[in-house]
C-alpha cells in the first residue's frame, strides 16, 4: 500500500481539503512548535490526556497510536486535520470538543481496523461524528471553537467520501450542508441532493450496505450536478446549471444518533479535477482501498446464516448486529 502514490502528489495542487489516514500528499499540515506532521488529534478515554498522531511509512502512525493506549485505553478522535489547512493558512479541520461526540479509533488498547484490508479506520456511530470547525489553531484548548460551514465548493470541483456502513436499513447521513445552503445530503441506501429548497431522492439497491464505497459528488464548470458511487454515474448532470452554495457542516452526522452514519470512515478529499483527473483519483483510491474487488467476508457469511435459522423457525432479530458480531471471527 506504501507504494500507492500519495492522490494529491499525483494530481496536483488544485485541491480544496484532504482528510485521511494515510498521507495524500508530501507536505501535510504540521505543528509548527515541533515540525511534526498531523493526521489526528486523540483523547484517552482513562484519563482525558491528548496527543498528535502523525505517520509513518506514508500512514497513520498506529503503532504510536497503541502505544498512548498501553494497557487497553481507548481513544477517541478531537480533530481529524485538513493536510492541506497549512499550506493554505487555514485553522478548520473536522473536530468535535464534546468528549460524548467525538468518534473512536482504538477500543480497547487495539486501533479499529476494516475487516478486509487491515487498514485502520474510524468508527461514526449515533452521535458520534465530526463539525467543520475552526480552531484558530489552538489544538490543545476547544473553548474558543466554532463549528462552521465549508462553503468554498464553486465552479467545478469532486468531493469523495470513502467509508463503509454497517446499517442494512434505514437513513444515515453520510454528508450534510447547512440548512441555508443548497446541498447533497448522502444516505446509505439512498441519495438526497436539494437544489433551490427541492429536494430529490435516488433510491439504491440493497447491494451490501458493509461494502468498502467510493462516494463522490461532482460539479462542473457550467454548475452541473453529478453523483457517483464507485464510479457508478448515479445522475446524469443536470440539464440545466445549478446555482447556490454546496457546502459541507458535518461529517458522519446530525446530533440525531437514528440519522447519522454507523460505520468506518477513512478518507474525504476535495479537489478542483477535470473528467480524466477524477477518473484517475478513483484509480488511485480503487488501488489503495482495493474498492472494485472488496468483499467483506461477514456480510458473505451473514446471509446464509440467516436463512439456516429461518429454516429451522428461528429467526435473526438483527442482520446488522449478526455482521458485526461475525466480524472479528472471520
Amino acid at each position: 500500500l506504501n507504494a500507492v502514490p500519495p492522490v494529491l502528489d499525483e494530481f496536483g495542487g488544485d485541491s480544496l481539503f484532504g482528510y485521511s489516514l494515510r498521507k495524500l500528499f508530501g507536505d501535510p499540515t504540521f505543528n509548527p512548535s515541533t515540525g511534526e506532521e498531523l493526521c489526528i488529534r486523540v483523547r484517552r478515554d482513562n484519563d482525558n490526556t491528548e496527543q498528535d498522531i502523525s505517520f509513518s511509512g506514508g500512514v497513520l502512525d498506529t503503532d504510536a497510536l497503541e502505544l498512548f493506549c498501553e494497557g487497553g485505553a481507548s481513544a477517541y478522535v478531537k480533530i481529524w486535520y485538513d493536510q492541506l489547512a497549512g499550506s493554505a493558512g487555514r485553522t478548520t479541520h473536522f473536530a468535535a470538543a464534546s468528549n460524548t461526540q467525538q468518534p473512536p479509533i482504538v477500543e480497547n488498547g487495539s486501533v479499529l481496523t476494516d475487516p478486509v484490508t487491515g487498514l485502520p479506520c474510524i468508527k461514526f456511530s449515533g452521535e458520534r461524528y465530526l463539525q467543520y470547525t475552526e480552531t484558530g489553531g489552538t489544538y490543545d484548548d476547544s473553548s474558543g471553537w466554532t463549528t462552521e460551514e465549508f462553503t468554498s465548493l464553486t465552479s467545478d470541483y469532486s468531493v469523495f467520501f470513502i467509508g463503509q456502513s454497517y446499517r442494512v436499513t434505514g437513513d444515515s447521513y453520510i454528508l450534510q450542508g447547512g440548512s441555508g445552503a443548497d446541498s447533497v445530503v448522502l444516505f446509505d441506501d439512498s441519495v438526497d441532493y436539494s437544489i433551490d429548497s427541492t429536494t430529490t431522492a435516488i433510491d439504491l439497491s440493497d447491494d451490501g450496505f458493509t461494502n468498502l464505497y467510493v462516494w463522490e459528488i461532482e460539479r462542473d464548470a457550467s454548475n452541473r450536478l453529478g453523483l457517483y458511487k464507485n464510479n457508478t454515474d448515479l445522475v446524469s448532470y443536470w440539464d440545466a446549471p445549478v446555482s447556490g452554495t454546496f457546502g459541507i457542516e458535518n461529517l458522519g452526522g446530525t446530533g440525531t444518533a437514528n440519522r447519522s452514519f454507523h460505520g468506518d470512515v477513512f478518507e474525504l478529499i476535495g479537489y478542483s479535477a477535470s473528467q480524466d483527473e477524477r477518473d484517475g483519483l478513483f484509480a488511485n483510491l480503487d488501488e489503495y482501498y482495493t474498492i472494485t474487488d472488496y468483499a467483506h467476508t461477514p456480510t458473505t457469511y451473514a446471509t446464509p446464516f440467516a436463512a439456516r435459522v429461518a429454516a429451522d423457525g428461528g429467526s435473526v432479530e438483527s442482520t446488522s448486529c449478526l455482521i458485526t458480531d461475525l466480524t472479528p471471527l472471520v
